[in-house]
């Protein structure tokens, strides 16, 4: 049984957005000690010397200063777990990345985005990219007639009603259901106009006192507008989804990751918002959970290996490349290399084969987009 630190952003405290990885260790035998870091908003950040006596030590998109220039360096087996949005890809151009990633140098990256696993790969960091969907619902709500859309209106100079209202064009829905709850430190919303109130029986709130009362009005639609420019997973599309909706996202990730325009949902380009046709969102709807079951099922089939990775030294999957730390426990037991001596081998969890299979799954990642399989059947092919 592995000792782990899990450190993560203290806003996924409370969306728990992030709670299924600590629950699979959990599940798989493993001690998941959980620290969150509160320097985002002021507080401290969580300190390396707390985390540093753990086996493995993951850090979810928030991460701690490590004591020397690289972590690989402090510790045998460091995984990082960034965020596509916490990058602003869907700005255009990013600034020079690579003092970002140099303190992972040598160690491992968990990715949940593919666009973020390239990069990750690009700057010659080892890179498992599995792409996460939630447990589906025994079966869809009900199929209702007409048109009836949700939208949560979170970041107003981001993706505010009338960007929406651009997208629906001449079309005239049947109910629309807008949740006015901006994040924070975004500016108030701007409501809706009495014209649209009226065209598309809109109505509105604020706040619900439980989920479930804001969950039975999303369900009571069938198409769901994404309420971000970029997702870091895309937790909120991917249950709609589920639901059986059909997902109008703008084109970056993650949307664009897991919706094939015309196939299950429908992306359009932010910058240049026109039209869309919504004269089949029964059918894309129902195309996009049957692919959030095969994903669902292909998650669950990769579980084994998406611990194995977390359990494995950094050091097997570099084949020789750094030096890395022993853990804390080896230290006193173990006698430095002579100089220039090459790095330890390990052997524990078949670490040669899994690193050799690993390798050979990065390669072919790729043909197994549960999208793309059900692509194929739905084309013939």
């Amino acid at each position: 049984m592995a000792r782990i630190a899990y450190l993560d952003h203290s806003f996924h405290r409370t969306t728990r957005s992030t709670a299924f990885l600590p629950e699979i260790l959990r599940r798989h035998g493993h001690s998941v000690d959980l620290f969150w870091d509160d320097a985002w908003q002021g507080g401290p950040p969580v300190a390396w010397a707390d985390v540093r006596l753990h086996d493995v030590v993951i850090m979810f998109q928030s991460y701690c200063a490590p004591d020397r220039p690289q972590f690989r360096q402090s510790h045998p087996n460091i995984v990082y777990v960034p965020m596509l949005d916490q990058f602003g890809l869907w700005q255009g151009p990013v600034y020079n990345l690579s003092a970002f990633w140099e303190p992972f140098q040598g160690s491992k990256v968990l990715n949940f985005s593919n666009a973020v696993h390239c990069m990750t790969s690009g700057f010659g960091i080892v890179s498992h990219f599995v792409r996460y969907y939630q447990p589906v619902i025994a079966r869809p709500a009900p199929a209702r007639q007409g048109l009836h859309g949700f939208f949560w209106l979170r970041r107003e100079p981001e993706l505010p009603w009338r960007v929406i209202r651009r997208l629906i064009g001449n079309t005239a829905f049947d109910s629309f259901h807008i949740h006015l709850a901006v994040d924070p430190g975004t500016p108030a919303p701007e409501d809706p106009s009495a014209e649209d109130i009226a065209r598309h029986h809109i109505t509105t709130s604020t706040w619900f006192e439980n989920k479930a009362d804001l969950d039975a009005v999303m369900e009571r639609a069938n198409v769901f507008f994404a309420p971000r420019l970029e997702e870091g997973i895309g937790q909120s599309f991917l249950e709609a989804m589920g639901r059986g909706q059909c997902v109008v996202a703008p084109n970056h990730g993650t949307m664009n990751e897991y919706i094939i325009p015309g196939l299950n949902g429908l992306l359009y380009e932010a910058r240049d918002p026109q039209p869309l046709d919504f004269s089949t969102v029964e059918k894309l709807g129902s195309q996009a959970r049957d692919g959030v079951v095969a994903g669902r099922a292909a998650w669950e089939n990769a579980e084994a290996d998406l611990v194995r990775f977390i359990l494995t030294r950094s050091e097997a999957l570099y084949a020789g490349k750094y030096q890395h730390a022993l853990g804390e426990a080896e230290v006193g037991a173990s006698t430095a290399p002579a100089s220039g001596a090459p790095p330890r081998a390990s052997a524990s969890f078949g670490l040669r084969g899994f690193a050799q299979r690993h390798a050979i799954f990065r390669s072919t990642r790729f043909i197994w987009h549960p999208m793309l399989r059900l692509a194929r059947q739905l084309l013939g092919r």
